[in-house]
C-alpha cells in the first residue's frame, strides 16, 4: 500500500507501485491520518453482464451507472490496454479500477513489460484524476482549469479556455515578479476554517509545472484576449457562470450536480473574482497586480 496526500486529501493506494506516475513522488505521505479515499487497482477485466441489457448513461467513452451509493463507469471498448471499469462506493470514497490485463499476460509480454507498465501508468494516472476531481466535491472542494502563481504568499489563479493565455500570464508573473508557479493547468480550491485555499496537483497538463503546496487564495482571474488591458469585477451571475464552467469535476448524477453548484456558490461568495481583458505584454502583469492587490 502507498499513501499519497494531494490537496490535503489522504489517499490509500493498493496496487503495483510501478503503476504510479513519477509525478506522484512529490505527494507521497508517511503520516497516520485516516484516508479520505481508498483506491485499488485490479488487474483483470471484470465480467459486466449488465451492459448487455442496460447501456446506462453514455458519457463520452464510458457508460455511467448509479445505484444508491454505488457508482460505476464501464468502458465498453474491447482493446487490451485499457481501463475497463471504475467502481466506486460512498461517493468515490472507496474505488476500484479494473485494468483489462495483468502484467504477465500474453498481450503485455508481446509489447514488452516496460512498455506495458508505461501504458498502465498513464491509465491509472488519468483514472485517479477523474476519481479525485469527483470525490473532492463531497468535501467542499473543486478543481478549476487554470494556471496559478504564488505572489506575496497568496495564490492568483488564471482561468480561461485553452489557448486564451492563462499559461502565458502565469509565465509573465513568474518572469516579471519572480513568482512560483503553483500549477500550470489545474488548481484545487478548498474551503477550510472559513477561508479558501488552493493547491498544486500532479495533473498539470503539458506544462510540467506543479508544487505540492497549500496557499491561501488571493484572487481568481478569468481572462479574455484584448488589445488593451482592463480589469472589471463581474456581477454575481457572471461569477457563477465563470466558476461553474471552469471545473473538471463532473456533474454525472443529480447529487454531483448539486455539489458542483454548492461548491461554486462557496467560491463565489468567498473569493475575489476578476475579469481581465488583456494582451501579452509585460504591462499586463502590473495592471492586474495593482488591481488585485489594491483590492485587499
Amino acid at each position: 500500500m502507498v499513501k499519497l496526500r494531494i490537496a490535503d486529501f489522504v489517499i490509500d493506494y493498493y496496487g503495483r507501485s510501478e503503476y504510479l506516475h513519477e509525478r506522484f513522488n512529490e505527494f507521497l505521505y508517511e503520516g497516520n491520518d485516516k484516508p479520505d479515499m481508498t483506491l485499488r487497482v485490479i488487474e483483470r477485466s471484470p465480467l459486466f453482464i449488465r451492459y448487455l441489457f442496460d447501456k446506462g448513461t453514455s458519457i463520452g467513452e464510458f457508460s455511467f451507472y448509479k445505484d444508491g451509493n454505488d457508482i460505476q463507469h464501464f468502458y465498453p471498448g474491447k482493446h487490451h490496454f485499457a481501463v475497463r471499469l471504475i467502481k466506486g462506493k460512498d461517493n468515490y470514497r472507496t474505488t476500484e479500477i479494473y485494468i483489462c490485463d495483468k502484467l504477465n499476460s500474453k498481450a503485455s509480454r508481446k509489447v514488452g513489460q516496460k512498455n506495458y507498465i508505461e501504458m498502465v501508468k498513464g491509465l491509472v494516472f488519468n483514472s485517479l484524476q477523474q476519481i479525485f476531481y469527483n470525490r473532492i466535491l463531497f468535501e467542499n472542494a473543486m478543481s478549476i482549469h487554470s494556471a496559478s502563481v504564488i505572489y506575496n504568499n497568496k495564490a492568483v489563479i488564471f482561468s480561461a479556455s485553452s489557448g486564451t493565455g492563462k499559461s502565458t500570464q502565469a509565465g509573465l508573473w513568474e518572469k516579471e515578479l519572480g513568482c512560483e508557479v503553483l500549477d500550470g493547468d489545474v488548481t484545487v480550491c478548498r474551503e477550510k476554517n472559513g477561508k479558501l485555499y488552493v493547491y498544486g496537483l500532479p495533473w498539470c497538463g503539458s506544462s510540467g509545472k506543479y508544487l505540492n503546496k497549500e496557499v491561501e487564495l488571493g484572487a481568481i482571474v478569468f481572462l479574455a484576449q484584448a488589445k488593451d488591458n482592463s480589469v472589471r469585477i463581474p456581477d454575481i451571475r457572471e461569477k457563477i457562470s465563470y466558476v461553474f464552467s471552469s471545473t473538471f469535476s463532473e456533474s454525472l448524477s443529480e447529487e454531483m450536480a448539486q455539489k458542483v453548484a454548492e461548491v461554486t456558490q462557496i467560491i463565489v461568495e468567498k473569493a475575489s473574482i476578476f475579469e481581465y481583458s488583456c494582451n501579452m505584454d509585460t504591462e499586463a502583469v502590473y495592471v492586474l497586480k495593482d488591481a488585485v492587490f489594491n483590492a485587499f
